[in-house]
């Protein structure tokens, strides 16, 4: 008979038919007929006729009739009919794979015979019900799985391609068209590509290097890799394998039980030690996607714990890291192994420190190994100070330092938070928050316990600072550490050179000085828990005694403030105040001349000092007719809405006959220049003022009546009233005293209207007439009736106001410059 070798594509390469007639007896018997007799299976090696790619193919089987050698590896068949018709047992060494015997003549003589060529190789099930247990193709095979790999026997060729009888690893024959699967290369039949990873699960696995098995790894030296998946195989022996690589290269094949199937990471084992990450380019990775990262600089130098670690398909090992939260362990990410640093324990590495340490609780414990075995307690030392010649950054979130006392001996480990680090031998920071007024010029302020001076106390001298601390130094003395209300550290100070005081306004200090107010609307405190008492607007142009100051902790100088009777008004900021002294004296010069020289009755003269409001009058109460100095209610007024933001001055208004027909208006005509411009116009409330001032307009003067005053309504009237003293609805009389009183409103409150006043078509006679400095003055004239008020703005400005019947403008020019030479 001849032989026909199969490729491991599949491809027939030769095949031819020859009956066998006579067959002989070896010492593995091997018998087949058509109609599917038994088949044994000798375990003998391939010889070259078969393409095989291994020593460990299952044994090919053979029989020889009288005219074939016993070749190795060869598969043949004979007919031996008194083997197949006795129904004797095979002989020593014949394994049955599968006998199907006739049950008559008739039905052997009925089934076509099948002429076999001899095959050799392997071939994949692809469709198990393509698959016979007998050549006719008669009774479907059964126990057959898509992917199994069997062993070829023999070929037939027929019709409609070739007939295989195929050998199971139990020896079950079995018969199918070669369309029924693919044919393989070796016993690991045709692997399957497949994508994976895994690890080893089995430590007494090998991993196959060939398909016989004769060549192994063994699988403990991949313990710790993930390996890859590439495919897939169902070898012939029954067993299902994993091609298996690692970076890159192929290792060879795993049984499929000695695995278990991971993602690329591969599979969490403990681990178990403490690290550090060795610099900013470590990544924590949070997952292993390798796109999410942590910030990284918040772990650095400190102590992590590695739970667990995942020896990934990419040949790098990960951690699985965690960080002390809160008392608990909380996850951080993942780092790869080669960008940590291990440490010998929780505690991590010693670190140097050198500072000293005063222990500040009694409620802790010292520690004499990081085991918690207990040393001391803090309570027998509390107090002292000692050396922290290192310290330990433990995993836990607490630094326990390693201290030693004077004599270099060693004390043990102490949470840092139970002690308060120096640098130096003052010991420790004391908490005190007690206000202190430096009170001697003649300290130093030192930056530091190595005596570096910082400032001198004089820059600070009757200043109040809040002492956070102080410190016990060795040398016996007490320092301050001062701050200021912007927390800006001043240095220590002895104590000695200052005092502490009861609240933050400091140390009551004498001073004597005397002031005026120069402020409205600012409060005169009854005490430092900020009660008002008065407002400095009750208080102008009065004169006040300092009689002591405290210098405030927010910056401030507040004086106690006392009248010439010895009455206690409270205190003030000192911004609110200026110094002044007492103008009294001149006043009563000023008196003194005008009894002398001006003590008729057609005039009356009001001369007040802006600084303590001394008087000294001439017929100051007797009433005249107001004139033009009747404009000053509504100039006064106007310009306090303005101040008050209730009136905008740069405002349109329309100029209209309206304003000359309310009540209080001036007669048409007369002063000013708006009577000549054109109604409809639009005009602000500045420029009228301004035209008021200057050119004592009366048009101008109706217009801020209607506008700026809402037609002298009863507010406009009743504030006229608070200020003049008395009931005023209208402007037709005044006393030289009650325009002196507006004048004084005007002066404090302050305003454009006072520059007006500074800059008229009158100032080169009455009041400005003689006097070589600034005065802001209202003049008027009616009939017989010529007045000229004003404020003078000497050193100490003050206001006079004169006022005439049937006398003239050089009269009134005399009287103030007689009165200007006294208070100049």
């Amino acid at each position: 008979m001849k032989k026909v070798g199969l490729l491991t594509l599949g491809l027939l390469v030769s095949m031819s038919f020859s009956p066998v007639v006579q067959a002989e007896t070896f010492s593995s018997t091997t018998t087949s007929t058509s109609s599917g007799q038994r088949i044994n299976v000798e375990n003998e090696e391939s010889s070259s006729d078969t393409l095989t790619n291994d020593s460990s193919n299952p044994p090919a089987v053979s029989s020889t009739n009288s005219s074939s050698d016993n070749e190795t590896g060869s598969i043949s068949t004979t007919q031996d009919s008194s083997t197949a018709n006795s129904g004797e047992t095979p002989p020593s060494g014949t394994q049955d794979i599968g006998e199907k015997k006739p049950t008559s003549d008739t039905e052997t003589q009925d089934l076509p015979e099948v002429d076999w060529i001899e095959a050799a190789g392997y071939f994949t099930v692809n469709d198990p019900e393509a698959l016979f247990n007998d050549p006719q193709t008669t009774q479907p095979a059964t126990g057959i799985t898509a992917g199994q790999t069997l062993q070829i026997l023999r070929s037939s060729e027929a019709a409609d391609g070739h007939l295989l009888e195929l050998a199971t690893n139990t020896g079950q024959l079995i018969y199918g068209k070669d369309t029924a699967g693919t044919f393989a290369a070796d016993a690991f039949g045709t692997p399957t590509l497949l994508s994976g990873y895994l690890v080893i699960s089995d430590t007494q696995a090998v991993i196959w290097q060939d398909a016989g098995g004769s060549k192994v790894r063994p699988a403990t030296d991949f313990l710790k890799s993930t390996l890859t998946i590439t495919a897939q195989a169902r070898h012939f022996n029954g067993t299902t394998f994993y091609q298996v690589s690692s970076s890159g290269k192929v290792i060879g094949w795993l049984p499929q039980s000695a695995a278990t199937l991971t993602d690329a990471q591969g599979t969490y084992r403990s681990h178990g030690r403490y690290l550090y990450l060795k610099n900013s380019q470590t990544v924590i990775w949070k997952d292993f996607t390798f796109k999410n990262k942590h910030n990284t600089a918040a772990f650095l130098n400190r102590v992590l714990l590695a739970k667990g670690i995942y020896y990934h398909a990419n040949g790098k090992n990960y951690l699985s890291v965690y960080e002390k939260r809160n008392g608990k362990d909380t996850w951080v990410g993942y780092v790869e192994e080669a960008t940590v640093t291990y440490t010998a324990g929780p505690q991590g590495n010693y670190q140097n420190n050198g500072r000293y340490a005063t222990i500040k609780s009694a409620n802790y414990t010292i520690w004499g190994s990081f085991n918690w075995t207990k040393k001391n307690t803090s309570k027998s030392v509390m107090g002292q100070t000692f050396r922290a010649k290192g310290q330990y950054k433990h995993f836990n979130g607490s630094t326990y330092l390693s201290l030693y006392d004077n004599k270099n001996n060693w004390v043990g480990y102490i949470n840092a938070t139970g002690v308060t680090l120096t640098s130096g031998a003052q010991g420790s920071w004391q908490q005190l928050n007690k206000y202190v007024t430096v009170t001697s010029k003649n300290y130093t302020l030192w930056s530091s316990f190595s005596w570096n001076a910082k400032q001198k106390s004089s820059t600070l001298a009757t200043k109040t600072y809040l002492a956070k601390g102080q410190y016990r130094h060795f040398n016996g003395s007490i320092y301050y550490s001062l701050y200021d209300n912007k927390n800006k550290w001043q240095g220590y100070l002895n104590v000695s050179g200052a005092k502490v005081a009861n609240g933050q306004q400091g140390i009551w200090q004498k001073s004597g000085q005397q002031v005026i107010l120069t402020k409205q609307n600012w409060s005169l405190w009854q005490n430092f828990s900020w009660k008002k008492k008065a407002s400095s607007s009750s208080y102008r142009s009065k004169l006040f005694t300092a009689q002591g100051y405290y210098r405030h902790f927010n910056g401030s100088k507040y004086l106690s403030l006392y009248d010439e009777k010895g009455k206690w008004y409270g205190y003030i900021n000192a911004d609110a105040t200026k110094t002044a002294t007492s103008t009294k004296s001149k006043l009563s010069k000023v008196q003194t001349m005008l009894n002398k020289k001006y003590k008729a009755g057609n005039v009356g003269i009001y001369v007040m000092s802006l600084t303590d409001g001394q008087t000294a009058q001439i017929n100051g109460n007797q009433s005249f007719m107001a004139a033009s100095t009747g404009k000053l209610p509504v100039l006064y007024y106007t310009q306090k809405l303005i101040n008050e933001k209730k009136l905008d001055s740069k405002k349109l208004y329309t100029y209209t006959d309206k304003i000359n027909t309310m009540s209080l208006s001036y007669m048409r005509g007369g002063a000013g220049i708006l009577q000549g411009k054109p109604f409809g116009g639009k005009y602000s409330l500045d420029t009228i003022m301004n035209w008021t001032c200057k050119y004592s307009d009366n048009q101008g003067a109706n217009f801020l009546g209607y506008y700026g005053a809402n037609q002298y309504d009863q507010k406009m009237k009743n504030e006229i009233s608070r200020v003049v003293g008395r009931k005023w609805d209208r402007f037709r009389y005044v006393s030289a005293k009650e325009n002196a009183l507006l004048l004084k409103e005007m002066y404090h409150n302050g305003g454009k209207v006072l520059d007006y006043l500074s800059n008229t078509t009158y100032d080169s006679q009455r009041l400005p007439k003689y006097l070589p400095v600034r005065v802001a003055h209202k003049i008027g004239d009616l009939y017989g009736y010529a007045h000229d008020c004003g404020i003078v703005y000497t050193k100490q400005p003050y206001i006079i106001c004169v006022m005439t019947n049937n006398s003239s403008y050089e009269t009134i020019s005399k009287i103030s410059k007689d009165v200007y030479d006294i208070m100049k």
